[in-house]
């Protein structure tokens, strides 16, 4: 079968301001008070014909969080926004100066180096590049998979999609995708609620005047007990006291009864090896409860050093107390191998740094346990605003592909359930998706019960999305970019 693109398109859809503000790392403590932003999320609108003489359409989307894509001083979100607009849109340009194809996999595979290659001739962080190029390719695999009628999942286990994984990795010479994938996709997953610097723990935190009163949870002990959440997300500041003071409140709510399971996030916090060598060691000792039941500490170190071979002997004695892995150092196709290299335990999986990596990493992973199971190996779920409707949908789908069994998923916490869709739409979404989300109050949002979700309605024809999105709600993107951010 051959393809042909005839036409790409960007359209924005904002939500309202969020519930709660939110701050990552460093700039929690910066002493700059958060605000409670809108989030612009991007789409893209792909038609799609093939050689059959079919034509079909395709999506993909992704909330333009230009702070964590781009830490750099002295660069505001516009400046960023506008120059992810302009890689977008040459991005676009690539894809169509030669609009024919014969597989999605070999398509991606052949542009995506020369949308890395345009990222760094603009100064663009490697995420940046990613996240445009991870655009194309989910949107190209919803419009394949769905002119073939079949879900993904399907598609990837009867290598349909021309996947070679050398191509990915050369480690992976010789290897079967099909082998590495689950024998049916993850469809119950557990949530894993991300406790933010400034989320409000107990009612001593959330004063009544604060309140939102929108009948949802507000403070970490609400989500506890009103919807059994049992996976815990913790940011921390890189400020050792205060994180482990956090951490010791944080530890005095937790659902024992339960088992919890914890994951720890500096976002690039703590600035050298010694200083995160010093919280993990005082984090053992001091609050041994708390660190038996941690996971692993994601990204702790800042993305222009966190892989430099000189760390590898710090890193790894670290990792023998506690596994660390990269979620901002993940920035090209070949970073998970050279985190492996210097000491970390693994990375993270996020659609917005590309689908491709993460089946490649899964089976990087896999092989390097399989090989040697004395070291631990760890390809998590993250994302933490993951917003319905097609960025969540289609995360949820290569989260059931990868076969994880929970994920960050805290969109629901700082935003506002499906009040970002018209009344049409959403009607579809819920009428569509009841596993997924539950109507109060006239309003959408995820289900969440036991602290799980069910997603098996996702596993449809395509990417995770049934019904076409209404593109007539949303902006143009280059109107909304000169409305919100004009130069």
């Amino acid at each position: 079968m051959s393809y042909k693109i005839e036409s790409l398109s960007f359209f924005v859809r904002e939500t309202l301001p969020a519930r709660f503000p939110s701050a990552l790392g460093k700039a929690a403590i910066s002493g700059e008070q958060p605000k409670r932003e809108t989030s612009p999320i991007c789409h893209l609108r792909l038609v799609l014909s093939d050689s059959s003489g079919e034509t079909t359409w395709g999506c993909s989307a992704d909330r333009l969080s230009v702070r964590w894509l781009d830490k750099r001083p002295g660069r505001d979100t516009g400046l960023k926004r506008r120059e992810l607009a302009v890689l977008l849109e040459q991005t676009r340009q690539l894809y169509m100066e030669e609009p024919n194809f014969d597989s999605p996999f070999a398509k991606w595979l052949r542009l995506h180096p020369l949308v890395m290659q345009r990222g760094r001739a603009m100064n663009q962080e490697s995420l940046t590049s990613a996240f445009a190029s991870s655009l194309f390719e989910r949107a190209l695999l919803d419009a394949v998979c769905r002119l073939a009628e079949r879900p993904l999942f399907v598609m990837l286990k009867q290598d349909a999609l021309g996947i070679n994984l050398a191509d990915l990795n050369s480690d992976l010479a010789g290897q079967n995708l099909a082998d590495y994938l689950p024998q049916l996709p993850t469809t119950e997953i557990a949530v894993r609620h991300t406790v933010g610097l400034f989320d409000p723990l107990t009612d001593e935190d959330w004063p009544a005047a604060q309140r939102v009163h929108d009948g949802l949870p507000e403070t970490l002990q609400e989500y506890i007990q009103q919807q059994g959440i049992r996976y815990f997300k913790v940011k921390l500041s890189g400020d050792v006291a205060a994180d482990l003071k956090r951490l010791a409140r944080l530890w005095d709510i937790m659902p024992f009864s339960r088992q919890p399971v914890i994951t720890l996030d500096a976002n690039e916090a703590f600035a050298d090896v010694e200083n995160l060598a010093n919280f993990v060691s005082r984090l053992q000792k001091e609050q041994l409860g708390l660190f038996q039941h941690v996971a692993y500490i994601e990204q702790p170190l800042p993305r222009n050093i966190a892989l430099l071979p000189r760390l590898s002997r710090s890193l790894r004695d670290i990792g023998r107390m506690k596994p660390l892995i990269i979620d901002e150092s993940d920035g090209t196709l070949d970073s998970c191998r050279q985190a492996l290299n210097v000491g970390y335990a693994g990375t993270s999986h996020k659609n917005c740094k590309g689908f491709y990596k993460s089946l490649a990493n899964m089976c990087l992973l896999s092989m390097t346990a399989a090989a040697d199971p004395q070291p631990i190996t760890i390809l998590s779920g993250e994302d933490l605003q993951n917003l319905p409707v097609v960025p969540l949908q289609q995360d949820l789908i290569s989260v059931g592909c990868l076969g994880l069994t929970h994920c960050e998923r805290n969109g629901h916490h700082y935003n506002h359930g499906l009040s970002m869709l018209p009344p049409d739409e959403k009607q579809k979404v819920l009428s569509r998706h009841p596993d997924l989300y539950a109507q109060r109050n006239g309003e959408g949002f995820l289900r969440i019960q036991a602290g799980m979700i069910q997603c098996d309605s996702l596993h449809q024809t395509g990417y995770g999305i049934q019904d076409e999105p209404d593109w007539s709600s949303m902006q143009p993107m280059s109107d909304w970019l000169q409305r919100a951010h004009p130069q």
